[in-house]
């Protein structure tokens, strides 16, 4: 397929033509030909939710549709949805819908959790309203020292990290690239493709040319070698960086014929510490990329 556009709407429509079977990522990467991980961070970037929370609710969505314009029995529709027993179909149809199918079905009438999503022709440029330059670079291994916290119970950690990170860095070892602090989504955790809970490990950090010393209280990250697509712009780092993110993830991969590197697994942000006269400095998004 010429871009990752295509694979997405290709994809989309694999999904409505398998909607009454079992689906998940890893069949889904097979059909496509992509790494699960790839597919995971494309398709969630483009669509908004996961591919877990897409399939779950379009099935739904369509249980729905056959309770109030067939006579089927409850149990043959959960079975179309996916669900093993009419137990299992209720329970995740009251947690999408607030009420139980046989309620629903009495009510009459269809409201549409989740229509089939369609993937526009026209997108937008960010290019339009903020000046960016896109690089590829083949970065060598790499030592980052830090401190680390999960976003699971909500990503307010992410500020007070790097509070803590500017009050102690100077107590950091062989620092290198005195310019740029760094923030580091780690994505190593498998779960996050199978749940809708999307938890990552989050590192306020700079990088070393070697870990020593390390305090107790702070974390070393390992990155190797690899090669990135590389998104740099002037601005703010205390602003919304999700413009930016919703360009890269919606618009650029999509568009592109990048794939992911699914080894890798991180992605992270180099923060210039130089600000120009109306507050801006240099901010790098780095994407690990395989080709």
């Amino acid at each position: 397929m010429d871009n990752n556009k295509q694979v997405i709407k290709f994809l989309i429509d694999y999904i409505e033509e398998h909607i009454t079977e079992g689906i998940n990522l890893e069949s889904l990467a097979y059909a496509v030909g992509y790494s699960q991980y790839h597919l995971h961070r494309m398709f969630t970037g483009l669509v908004g939710i996961t591919l877990h929370q897409y399939i779950k609710r379009r099935q739904l969505t369509e249980a729905a549709k056959k309770l109030i314009f067939t006579d089927k029995q409850i149990i043959q529709i959960a079975l179309d949805a996916g669900y093993e027993s009419q137990q299992a179909f209720t329970l995740a149809f009251k947690s999408m819908y607030k009420q139980t199918p046989q309620k629903y079905r009495r009510k009459n009438q269809f409201n549409p959790i989740q229509l089939k999503f369609e993937v526009s022709g026209n997108l937008k440029n960010l290019k339009g309203d903020r000046i960016m330059d896109i690089e590829m670079i083949t970065k060598e291994e790499t030592y980052l020292v830090g401190f680390k916290a999960n976003t699971k119970k909500g990503f307010f950690v992410i500020p007070r990290l790097w509070n803590k990170l500017h009050k102690e860095k100077s107590r950091i070892k062989n620092r290198i690239d005195l310019d740029f602090v760094v923030g580091v989504n780690d994505y190593s955790n498998n779960s996050m493709f199978k749940e809708e809970n999307l938890a990552f490990d989050y590192y306020a950090a700079v990088e070393v040319s070697e870990p020593e010393g390390v305090a107790l209280d702070m974390s070393v990250l390992e990155i190797p070698a690899g090669k990135y697509v590389v998104f740099i712009y002037k601005g703010k780092v205390k602003d919304s960086m999700q413009s930016v993110m919703d360009y890269i993830y919606k618009e650029w991969i999509p568009q592109s014929n990048c794939q992911l590197n699914d080894k890798a697994r991180v992605d992270f942000i180099r923060y210039g510490e130089k600000m120009d006269e109306k507050g801006n400095s240099r901010i790098e998004v780095w994407v690990p990329i395989i080709s």
